[in-house]
């Protein structure tokens, strides 16, 4: 939980609370006024109008709570694209003829994982999630990660009906999800090499990984 907290923008984190604070304490002021006025409770008129902002103004808050957590949901296993956002520390090596070891390790505290791929050269696929222009206001315009080795899909903490992916439309994510892509990246073979997978705004690099 705190590795998750220290990865969520501060406008994303704010919005959500916010949103849902502003949201709850509306939706109580306009249910009392509602029962007030179904009881017969005397109380001080306000215009139609007045009551219409104060609608749209909580269609405003639920959404912007919705779509924050939404964005919190997703970094649960996804980082922010940015200049240098690391994804991933990467080794390829050769353990026979046409086979390979591949070891991935996600964050610095995270145990290696080690996969065994046939073939003759170690590919990773990195999911690329651009969100709506709108949400770019909470700090975040687009989210990647590691979504497989190989042929092997990589695990995701969220369920598949909340996993962004590529040409599949009336998604619930739609709705904060512009466009996904699964970009391939080939890992270089050499056991005594390690390298760092980057997410940047033109696509997944990689970087050697200083002693």
């Amino acid at each position: 939980m705190t590795s998750l907290l220290g990865q969520i923008p501060a406008k994303v984190l704010c919005s959500a609370v916010l949103g849902a604070l502003l949201a709850a304490a509306l939706t109580f002021f306009l249910a009392w006024h509602w029962v007030r006025r179904l009881l017969g409770v005397p109380r001080v008129p306000r215009t139609p109008a007045t009551y219409l902002c104060l609608a749209a103004l909580w269609v405003g808050l639920v959404g912007t709570c919705l779509a924050a957590t939404g964005m919190i949901v997703l970094l649960r296993d996804h980082r922010p694209i940015d200049e240098g956002a690391e994804l991933a520390e990467l080794r390829c090596a050769a353990v026979g003829p046409g086979h390979l070891q591949m070891e991935l390790r996600l964050s610095p505290a995270a145990p290696p994982e080690r996969y065994e791929l046939q073939g003759d050269a170690c590919v990773v696929w990195v999911r690329q999630v651009e969100l709506r222009p709108g949400l770019a206001l909470l700090g975040v315009r687009a989210l990647a990660r590691v979504d497989g080795i190989g042929q092997l899909a990589h695990a995701s903490s969220s369920p598949e009906w909340l996993t962004p992916r590529p040409a599949r439309g009336h998604q619930l994510t739609d709705l904060i999800v512009r466009r996904t892509e699964t970009v391939p990246v080939t890992i270089p073979q050499d056991p005594g090499r390690r390298l760092i997978l980057l997410s940047t705004p033109g696509g997944p690099t990689l970087e050697q990984k200083s002693l």
